[in-house]
């Protein structure tokens, strides 16, 4: 009987441990680098390189992983590692402080890093099998964290909430903790635990591919935005993807006959195809998606399988090496990617994408050279595909109950128009608060919104899609104009139809950070139309020569049309000479023109400067004009109503 209940939970085991931690692996990492940026990084005295060490030695903390596991022994330490990042994941979820998820956060990312090769060196009792699982294990975990982010609107539960977000994160908890206590029960510690030097080294791939898997194969939004799909279509295709995925792992974990070095050969140019491909818009870049999933779990699947068919030795320093490795390539290329933009380094971040998929084809070819197959393995390989088919439901469930906002027939003159700079969705506090920035919005009762900063699946922003999540959440139809890159930028947001539009980018002149305008035509009924033009400036006030070089090119846009706008954050001063060139373009200050005193709109919690505008052409009578209240911004929205 014993015997009986311990074969039909082994592969519940072999899976879900390893799966469930991936999971909440995966939304702790999510929830540490936003902290890093929005709450550690505005302390007085940081600046984005001590971001960047922060992070760094986060990630860095994985070369520890071996001591830990010697000072804590085997059995203990995969309990540590495993159950902490549960309960730290499980007490962020109702953390009140960004102070205290960052500490959460930061703890638990650690002892995520330390799972990762701990649990790796107690599978290895099971040889190639139990590496197999893991692999597996791993997949499906991306799987899960990948279907659970896209039904929630692409906003994480960790920035929820909630009784119902608190269930789901301590049913998930408890499940995960209760296989656990099972494995920790049942399997012993293996003596062999840990490989040679050489035969370890692959297992660094590890990093490049979660690199790849967050800030592309797994992102929602982005792929929402490069394709104009529904979010749920989109999540679809991501969810059918990572079940493609798990099946060419299982393909290789019961193949032992196959060649592997021209599989990973084979493998390893697929994914760089695929980077080619998801460069591009439309369904070509949902194709290069899917390609580069199913590539990139055949060369995890590959560099495991050799993991546990060469362990020969105790401990686990050699492989906590190549792991340390694998998470320096993971977080040097996130910051680079993402700092380039502040500090204006001279790379096309493309190629750190490419120099990911070109690492991990090493690794796994080189995996391969070295591997001897054992023969055949039984894997959960079906069971796994199974729930990642079965997670199709969700995304088909979403869209049916999918309804995207609809535009109503105007009629005409007056229009309320507002301009809100994001923060890209984070407050002073540096928490994740898109509720509050909706109510901002709503309390205006705006026609027509201008929006700058907007992330549509930056991974340091928590892969959300801000601009999905506010046009549902406030019932209006929006437009996008990428800026920096594809998923960065401007919006607006309009409950009239928008009868035309477009975007073009700003020169740069030396700054770090592409800029671009986004115009539309809105017909607001009645025959009437308004022509909106809402831009972000370089963001250093003193920059006039940059600034001048960019109002000129809005400007040159505009080409003095009738009934027209231009608004957004200008990084400027009202006396600059760059806002000087609104002035004698014949445009109006709507604040200058309605109101006294300073008008101040940054920073929120404490304003000094006014760099927040909303210019009109003559031909309009405004009246009230407002600027909103409250911290859910870095900046404060204006707001005026615009008559003919």
């Amino acid at each position: 009987m014993t015997n009986n209940s311990s074969t039909r939970w082994q592969p519940i085991i072999a899976l879900g441990l390893p799966a469930l931690t991936m999971l909440f692996g995966l939304q702790t990492m999510r929830v540490l680098l936003p902290l890093i940026v929005y709450h550690y990084g505005v302390q007085p005295g940081v600046s984005t390189i001590g971001m960047g060490l922060y992070a760094l030695g986060v990630f860095l903390a994985a070369f520890l992983a071996a001591a830990a596991r010697r000072l804590l022994r085997p059995r203990f330490a995969l309990l540590l590692t495993a159950g902490g990042v549960a309960l730290l994941r499980l007490a962020e979820q109702f953390s009140p402080l960004a102070r205290l998820d960052l500490f959460l956060a930061t703890a638990g990312t650690v002892l995520f890093l330390f799972f990762l090769p701990v649990y790796l060196g107690h599978v290895r009792g099971q040889r190639e099998r139990g590496a197999a699982d893991y692999a597996l294990g791993l997949l499906l975990g991306l799987a899960l964290d990948t279907a659970l982010h896209g039904l929630a609107g692409t906003l994480d539960l960790s920035w929820q909430p909630g009784l119902l977000t608190g269930i789901i994160v301590l049913v998930l908890a408890l499940v995960q903790l209760a296989l656990l206590a099972r494995c920790a029960r049942r399997e012993p510690t293996p003596a062999a635990s840990d490989v040679g030097f050489l035969t370890g080294l692959p297992f660094l791939a590890l990093g490049p591919l979660l690199f790849l898997q967050a800030l592309i194969f797994q992102n929602v939004a982005q792929l929402t935005t490069l394709t104009g799909w529904p979010l749920p279509l989109a999540l679809g295709a991501i969810v059918l993807g990572n079940a493609l995925g798990l099946a060419a792992a299982t393909l290789l974990v019961t193949r032992p006959e196959w060649n592997r070095w021209p599989l990973a050969l084979l493998l390893g140019l697929g994914l760089l195809v695929a980077l080619a491909l998801g460069a591009l818009d439309g369904w070509v870049a949902a194709l290069g998606l899917i390609v580069g999933q199913v590539s990139s779990a055949g060369l995890l699947t590959l560099v495991l399988l050799q993991q546990g068919a060469r362990a020969d030795r105790p401990g686990l320093w050699r492989t906590t090496i190549a792991h340390g490795l694998g998470m320096f390539l993971f977080a040097v290329p996130v910051f680079i990617y993402y700092a380039s933009y502040d500090l204006g380094l001279p790379l096309d971040n493309a190629l750190l994408f490419y120099a990911a998929a070109a690492t991990a084809s090493v690794c796994a070819l080189g995996a391969t050279v070295r591997s001897r197959a054992e023969g055949p393995i039984q894997s959960p390989g079906r069971l796994a595909i199974g729930i990642a088919l079965a997670l199709l439901l969700l995304p088909l469930a979403s869209f049916v109950a999918w309804r995207a906002p609809q535009p109503v027939i105007g009629t005409g003159y007056p229009a309320r128009i507002m301009s809100y700079n994001l923060h890209q969705g984070f407050d002073t506090d540096g928490r994740l608060g898109m509720e509050a920035l909706a109510q901002t919005i709503e309390r205006e009762q705006p026609d027509v919104v201008a929006l700058q900063e907007v992330s549509r699946g930056w991974y340091i922003n928590g892969s959300l899609d801000t601009l999905t999540w506010l046009s549902r959440r406030l019932d209006m139809p929006y437009i996008f104009g990428p800026a920096t890159d594809s998923v960065w930028g401007n919006a607006i947001l309009s409950r009239y139809p928008i009868a035309d539009y477009g975007d073009g980018k700003l020169p740069r002149n030396g700054s770090p950070m592409e800029r671009g305008y986004l115009w539309a035509c809105v017909d607001v009924g009645n025959g009437q139309e308004l022509l909106v033009i809402v831009t972000h400036l370089h963001h250093v006030e003193t920059d006039h020569d940059i600034h001048v070089h960019q109002v000129s090119t809005v400007l040159d846009f505009w080409a003095e049309r009738p009934s027209a706008v231009i608004l957004g954050d200008m990084n400027s001063l009202p006396q600059s000479p760059e806002m000087g060139l609104f002035r004698d373009a014949g445009l109006l200050d709507a604040f200058a023109e309605l109101e006294t005193g300073k008008g101040y709109t940054w920073p929120s919690y404490d304003p000094y400067e006014r760099i927040d505008y909303i210019w009109y052409t003559p031909d309009f009578r405004a009246d009230d004009f407002a600027i909103t209240t409250g911290t859910a911004s870095d900046h404060l929205g204006v707001a005026v109503t615009l008559a003919q």
